[in-house]
């Protein structure tokens, strides 16, 4: 946890961000909301151990400590939320219905009614590829369908822990360079709409995080209920390929379509500034793209900063120590010990017997390090 001091030297306050333990033993302690806890997020649930954005990621989160289960959703054709990363599917993850690696062409979610996206197994990766080497190395596997929304509210629910919460993100397409992505993409604020109305039937307004780097749909859950607390996504690097390398836009003169109608040179290029002015809570950058005054920038507003996709101590050391509110990470285990060794207020870990309990954590296998922390980017 950390906490401000302000200090009042000479007419000039000086103000040290510092690390502040508590006794999970303690009465104040068991009184705590989990956003006063150091924020560990599970990546897609933790896809390092679990297939991703399944109930078995999602029940391994809850069982494993979490302070947040991060995940994403899409839409189906019938007008259902399910968790997938991907608006299509994913031929790296994902087997037909005779359990055969599905091909190259794009299915895209939004095209498939909730039955027929049920249908496919994504519990068991193609072991060919390279996004097995990057992720799945370390996953115990296991028969899995996409999920619904719904079906992690009442995962949650269930486990009886009432302080985990989650980081759902709106899978959104705004720049017409994305090509297909952008064609075909569902309206995002349709999914804003479900994902709100969800919401307030299981009673979570106060432990959801809307999340998304298409900056208008946030704009949406403010005007809806600006109490949800919503997170800016961004990306701004020279280490990947694509439209949503650089979402900013810091290198061109008109607005990005990724920030919801701004244009981040009215803001001085500081993305802090330009969701501040949205009412956005919270920022969440790229990891190498954190920096002490980006940090300071955002609390100085009363912002918090998580960071994405922090997998290698070393980058968990250098960003703990710019005070960073929250990690995301794939490698759940390896960011659980570190802010244990850390002596840092984490959930307690959660033994449950539930339908979607996996015994061993991971396989460890030693795997990477990755060029341009391409497993973080993948």
């Amino acid at each position: 946890m950390y906490i401000l001091l302000s200090v009042h030297v000479d007419d000039t306050f000086i103000m040290h961000w510092f690390s502040a333990t508590v006794d999970p033993s303690s009465d104040s302690f068991a009184d705590r909301n989990s956003a006063e806890i150091y924020d560990i997020q599970f990546h897609r649930g933790g896809r390092d151990a679990r297939p991703e954005n399944t109930l078995y990621a999602f029940q391994y989160s809850i069982e494993n400590g979490t302070t947040t289960i991060e995940c994403d959703m899409q839409m189906t054709k019938d007008g259902h939320l399910v968790m997938s990363h991907n608006p299509a599917l994913n031929p790296d993850i994902t087997r037909d219905s005779e359990g055969n690696p599905i091909g190259e062409e794009k299915v895209f979610i939004n095209s498939l009614t909730l039955d027929e996206v049920r249908s496919y197994n994504v519990g068991r990766m193609n072991e060919s590829s390279e996004y097995y080497r990057l992720h799945g190395m370390t996953q115990i596997q296991a028969d899995a369908h996409i999920p619904t929304l719904r079906e992690l509210f009442e995962l949650v629910a269930s486990s009886g822990n009432d302080r985990i919460r989650m980081n759902i993100e709106v899978k959104a397409y705004p720049d017409p360079a994305q090509g297909s992505l952008h064609e075909n993409a569902t309206d995002p604020d349709l999914m804003v709409k479900e994902f709100y109305e969800l919401t307030k039937e299981f009673g979570f307004e106060d432990r959801v995080t809307l999340q998304s780097f298409d900056w208008a749909a946030l704009k949406t859950m403010e005007q809806l209920d600006a109490s949800i607390e919503t997170c800016a996504l961004y990306n701004e690097t020279d280490d990947w390929e694509g439209p949503d390398a650089k979402t900013l836009w810091l290198g061109r003169d008109e607005p990005s379509p990724w920030l919801g109608g701004l244009n981040i040179h009215h803001f001085e290029g500081n993305p802090v500034k330009a969701a501040h002015s949205l009412g956005i809570d919270a920022i969440s950058p790229y990891y190498p793209l954190v920096t002490e005054d980006l940090v300071q920038s955002a609390h100085a507003l009363g912002m918090k900063v998580v960071a994405w996709t922090v997998n290698d101590v070393q980058d968990m050391e250098k960003l703990y120590a710019m005070g960073v509110d929250g990690m995301i990470s794939d490698k759940t285990w390896t960011l659980r010990e570190f802010f244990e060794s850390k002596g840092e207020a984490l959930l307690p870990k959660q033994a449950v017997d539930a339908p979607y309990h996996l015994d061993k954590d991971h396989h460890d296998v030693e795997i990477g390090p990755f060029e341009e922390g391409k497993d973080a980017s993948h």
